[in-house]
């Protein structure tokens, strides 16, 4: 088996655990925060930072193992280039967006895989979204021109890149690792408090597993696998695209699928549309073991508009925005990316607009995605 092909097979098992924990513990950062705003229940956005503060740890204890920095490639979350409007209006309509979906593209394609054909429909339309804004003449004719301007230029500053360490002066993986791990220490200690009791095991051995399925993507791909993969494509008449330094992500692999779905003879199995294929089997294998599988159909046309409105906003937001719940919260910040991190805090802030919005005034209030129920 080629290097190539062992990634590959490396990121299904890693995603297959990933989409598999997410079922299980109703992983969900649009239905905590909606729990946290309307019902005072901090449980599930609790364990969103439980998933995120073990990401962080994890990735500390690989690049001492490494003994090198884990820089990202695919995206380049510590690119020394700061694309502010495309973090800030990304996050903004993606954030949106999930909450008309009722859920992130994560959530989505978790409540495909328990048999919901309206949350199906939703992930479809979220993955040709996000193809239209990669493959297509939207964004480079429409989008391209003006946000490119909003961005900066860190270099000016004397930073090497937008990562918390090098904002600090640190310098070296040592450094960084002792940096990450105090964060996502601190992370752990904050979440604790809203997943106290017995009850939430579950949601906290789920969201564990999630972070450290993170940190395992960026083993598989900064290590020394991942590196021989990239050397041996680069001898490839037809290299593989996507390879690089990543980890789970469900922007770019979202439009990965699409076009490999459209075009399977021209277009490459990418490691994103791997990881996004194991998630999904991991979803529905631990839907089926917990008994949660159940085919649910649309009952209704316009919850089902108002979703796929939401649905085509979270795909392009997350493409717009460089990134999603999962890809800067999950594997943008456990590598320290300040870009990340004002993404993520653009995806909460027009998640929670859309929420107070939609709570207040809309004649049938959106409910958060529930396990075995149609939404």
């Amino acid at each position: 088996m080629t290097s190539i092909n062992q990634l590959l097979w490396g990121g299904i098992a890693v995603s297959v655990v990933f989409g598999a924990a997410a079922q299980a513990s109703q992983f969900c950062p649009q239905g905590g925060l909606r729990e946290a705003m309307l019902e005072s229940r901090p449980a599930r956005l609790a364990a969103y930072f439980v998933a995120i503060g073990v990401a962080l740890l994890g990735v500390a204890a690989l690049q001492l193992v490494l003994r090198h920095a884990v820089e990202p490639s695919h995206p380049p979350y510590r690119a020394v280039q700061l694309a502010w409007g495309r973090y800030v209006l990304g996050g903004l309509l993606f954030g949106a967006g999930m909450v008309l979906a009722r859920g992130c593209p994560l959530r989505t394609l978790v409540r495909s895989a328990q048999g919901s054909l309206q949350a199906m429909v939703s992930l479809f339309a979220m993955g040709v979204a996000a193809f239209a804004m990669i493959s297509t003449f939207a964004f480079n004719d429409w989008v391209a021109p003006w946000i490119g301007r909003l961005s900066f230029d860190l270099g000016r500053l004397g930073w090497r890149s937008q990562g918390l360490d090098a904002v600090m002066g640190l310098h070296g993986h040592v450094a960084r690792s002792l940096l990450g791990a105090a964060v996502g220490a601190a992370l752990l200690v904050l979440a604790a408090g809203g997943l106290r009791g017995r009850r939430h095991r579950v949601q906290w051995v789920g969201s564990a597993l999630i972070g450290l399925m993170v940190a395992a993507g960026y083993a598989l791909t900064a290590g020394s696998l991942g590196m021989r993969a990239v050397d041996d494509a680069a001898f490839m008449s037809q290299p593989p695209d996507g390879l690089g330094v990543q980890s789970l992500s469900f922007a770019g692999p979202l439009s990965d699928a699409a076009r490999f779905a459209m075009h399977p003879q021209t277009q490459t199995f990418t490691l994103g549309v791997a990881l996004l294929l194991g998630a999904l089997l991991g979803a529905v294998f631990a839907a089926l073991v917990r008994d949660e599988f159940r085919l649910q159909w649309p009952q209704e046309a316009r919850p089902l508009m108002v979703q796929l409105a939401g649905a085509l906003m979270t795909g392009a937001g997350a493409v717009l925005g460089l990134g999603c719940t999962v890809g800067h919260g999950l594997s943008g910040l456990s590598v320290l990316s300040l870009g990340s991190a004002l993404g993520l805090a653009c995806i909460f802030a027009g998640a929670w607009v859309t929420i107070l919005i939609t709570s207040r005034f809309a004649s049938t209030p959106i409910q958060p995605a529930a396990v075995g129920a149609e939404v």
